[in-house]
């Protein structure tokens, strides 16, 4: 018995009568699902869906204006907490031009300043990670919809990656 999908399968996770009635939402479903299906039952879907390469393109324009959106809004959070360490950075510095301060209250000062130059940094290494996770799904999304439409297209899906020079 074969592991591949069979029509009534895939029409089943789909949940749709037939494969005329995909929608936009489910295009990435049924494109993650042309591997695992029976290769007739792969031919059959894309014949009575011949605009599957022009909505997969939409679906991945749609995905790219939620992750602009989502790295937008990531950089107004970062530069919104950056203003406010450097606010607080501004107020220790001016605490600490007080001429008459003793050692022990400069020190103070100094350490505060220390510690929130931390934080900066525990905060542009967050938003670092963030944004590559978010590059790392875009790119995955993209190799997905391309490497799927070109397997089964015919195409040539082996795709060689440089070695790193060590």
């Amino acid at each position: 018995m074969s592991n591949q999908l069979t029509e009534r399968e895939v029409l089943q996770q789909l949940n749709i009568p037939d494969f005329r009635h995909i929608t936009k939402d489910k295009i990435m479903t049924f494109a993650s699902m042309l591997q695992n299906m029976e290769p007739e039952v792969a031919k059959k879907a894309l014949e009575q869906f011949p605009e599957f390469a022009k909505m997969a393109l939409e679906v991945l324009k749609d995905y790219r204006s939620v992750m602009e959106k989502t790295l937008d809004g990531n950089s107004a959070s970062s530069k919104q907490c950056y203003d406010i360490y450097n606010e607080v950075i501004d107020a220790l510095k001016t605490c600490l031009a007080k001429g008459d301060l003793p050692f022990e209250e400069k020190k103070y000062y100094i350490e505060k300043m220390m510690e929130i130059a931390k934080m900066a940094e525990s905060k542009d290494t967050e938003n670092k990670g963030f944004n590559w996770r978010m590059i790392s799904l875009g790119t995955l999304a993209v190799f997905t919809v391309v490497g799927i439409g070109a397997s089964i297209l015919g195409g040539n899906t082996n795709i060689k990656l440089p070695k790193p020079k060590l």
